[in-house]
């Protein structure tokens, strides 16, 4: 199959060449304009990752310069009364021009001398329950005492010292110490009644018109903190950039590690499509850093496939087919002319082939045949001189010349029904006539027939057949199979004894005729079953060469096998296996 194979190669190599190359070209091509879509996809992610980048930026910008222009409402006025402080706020329109704030105020900073003092002027103000809290013996506190707009959720901020919370005071102490706007980590807002998580930024008021420059200026002219408080959902959702919440998903961490307590916001709240595209960005709030986390929706890449690649692809296979047909076309027109040549020159060989094995077997038949005839004809003229000479006849020397004939008689016999076995064999003539044989009693029957042979020989011919072995087999077949063995080892056995054993098991039966010889060389050991074959020279034992072949041929068509076991001058043992069920069972081997 493999020289088939090659042979085929050989032949449409040039049509394969150009189906090859089409291919290539095919694959190279659907490759440069996938990855192009590929490139043009992320290019587009990357950009509306940017976007939302800048957006997100430009909105903390802004709301920072809201709170530094707050700042500037306190820092111009010597004293900013409630009522002056909620109309500033109310010109800012908050709700509408800045979404996502909770509340605007001021967080004052008090010693822990001036919370009583703080308190009651809280009460003059129509404020009888307020208090600061949560209660804690530091040195200053930080306390909201303004906030807008005036709600009944921002009203619970009144009185909070955002100096009790840890994330909240490590903002205050940037903002303190540096003079610029400082944001919160991830915080939960006090005012907003769903609890989502914000951010609050501070921006540090001093006093005087001039800010203060040094860090102790600041602490000494410290008086509190314009803050805005932040609801993170609101605050990103009222961002526009290119595909956000349709196909691109936004999801905001506090800090730079990415995990689920620090997160501050997320449009997807599922986990992101697997094999979308994802980017990672850091930007700074006010000195604390965010990562963003920008991933694809299913309908992102959906909207972004291209059909341009199966196009190329299709038509590249298309043309490549296309050029593969036409070149192979040429090339079977002349594979047929090689192929008609080559018929001509394999039927010629066939034919000189078959012309040499008919005259090797005329030559074998005929040498063969002459050896029985010569000894024929001169003991027929032996016999006729005897009959024509006066006196009377010497009956013992006519005996033993009648013997004579017989015995030429039947080996001319034996070879004739050998070649016409051949025949039948080559043509598939040989039909099977099946019954029921036991094996044992078979061996044992044509061990008496041979018992005189073997003495003439001085060979003991021994049988072990201790169980019956029936089988469906021919009869007659069988008993040539196991005649040509049992002849050839007393031909072969040099006066040896000749074992002949019979075994087997429920499916097979095993026949085993061993002689004490001259063996077989192991390089002829298959070729001894071949016709014509022989692995001794014919000037020292006669014969066609067809015993064995014939035997493997009747064994075979039985369904079974024969092999054979021998070195050179130890014997040779030939071993028969046959199904007992017949040819064509499942006891086959």
């Amino acid at each position: 199959m493999s020289t088939s194979l090659a042979s085929h190669v050989r032949r449409n190599a040039a049509a394969l060449l150009a189906l090859l190359t089409g291919l290539l070209v095919t694959a190279g091509a659907t490759t440069y304009i996938r990855r192009g879509v590929s490139l043009r996809r992320e290019q587009l992610f990357d950009d509306a990752a940017r976007d939302g980048s800048v957006a997100l930026q430009q909105r903390l910008d802004v709301y920072q310069a809201m709170l530094l222009g707050t700042r500037g409402v306190f820092t111009g006025s010597a004293a900013v009364e409630r009522h002056e402080f909620r109309a500033y706020t109310e010109s800012l329109e908050v709700r509408q021009r800045y979404p996502g704030i909770q509340a605007i105020g001021l967080a004052r900073w008090l010693s822990r001398d001036e919370l009583a003092r703080h308190e009651a002027r809280m009460h003059q103000e129509g404020f009888p329950a307020y208090r600061v809290w949560p209660e804690d013996a530091r040195e200053h506190h930080a306390v909201v005492d303004l906030v807008e707009p005036f709600d009944v959720n921002n009203l619970r901020m009144l009185g909070f010292d955002v100096l009790s919370e840890p994330v909240r005071q490590a903002a205050l102490e940037r903002a303190r110490r540096s003079g610029l706007p400082a944001a919160t980590g991830k915080v939960r807002l006090i005012a907003d009644p769903e609890g989502q998580a914000g951010f609050v930024i501070y921006v540090p008021l001093y006093a005087g018109m001039v800010e203060p420059t040094t860090p102790q200026a600041r602490g000494e002219r410290l008086e509190g903190f314009v803050f805005g408080a932040f609801r993170m959902k609101d605050f990103v959702e009222g961002l526009r950039f290119q595909g956000f919440q349709s196909t691109i998903d936004l999801t905001i961490y506090d800090g730079v590690t990415v995990s689920e307590p620090a997160r501050l916001y997320t449009s997807h709240p599922g986990a992101p499509d697997a094999g979308g595209l994802r980017k990672q960005l850091t930007v700074q709030v006010a000195g604390v850093p965010w990562t963003l986390v920008f991933t694809t929706r299913e309908a992102f890449m959906t909207g972004t496939r291209s059909s341009h690649p199966l196009t190329v692809a299709g038509g590249g296979l298309l043309m490549s087919l296309l050029l593969f047909l036409v070149t192979r076309s040429q090339v079977n027109a002349r594979a047929l002319a090689e192929q008609a040549s080559a018929e001509h020159r394999r039927l010629a060989n066939e034919a000189q082939a078959a012309v040499r094995v008919r005259d090797e077997f005329l030559s074998v038949a005929a040498h063969e045949l002459r050896t029985p005839l010569t000894s024929l004809k001169l003991q027929l003229q032996l016999l006729f001189r005897q009959l024509r000479q006066p006196g009377p006849l010497d009956a013992e020397r006519l005996e033993r010349g009648v013997e004579t004939c017989e015995r030429q008689t039947t080996r001319l016999t034996k070879l004739v029904d050998s070649l016409l076995d051949v025949a039948r064999l080559s043509s598939g003539r040989m039909e099977l006539q099946l019954e029921d044989v036991e094996l044992g009693e078979l061996v044992q029957e044509l061990a008496r027939r041979f018992e005189m042979e073997a003495q003439a020989a001085g060979v003991r011919l021994e049988v072990d057949a201790p169980e019956p072995m029936t089988g469906r087999w021919d009869r007659l077949r069988l008993e040539q199979v196991l005649t040509n063995l049992m002849s050839n080892a007393l031909k072969y056995g040099h006066g040896a004894p000749v074992d002949v054993r019979v075994r087997g098991d429920a499916e097979l039966a095993r026949v085993e005729v061993k002689d004490r010889g001259i063996g077989i060389a192991p390089e002829d050991a298959a070729r001894v079953f071949d016709r014509f074959e022989r692995a001794v020279s014919s000037r020292h034992y006669g014969g066609l060469g067809l015993g064995l072949f014939i035997t493997r041929q009747l064994v075979e068509a039985h369904g079974g096998r024969i092999f054979l076991e021998s070195r050179p001058g130890e014997g040779s043992t030939f071993i028969v296996h046959l199904p007992r069920a017949g040819p064509g069972t499942p006891g086959q081997k």
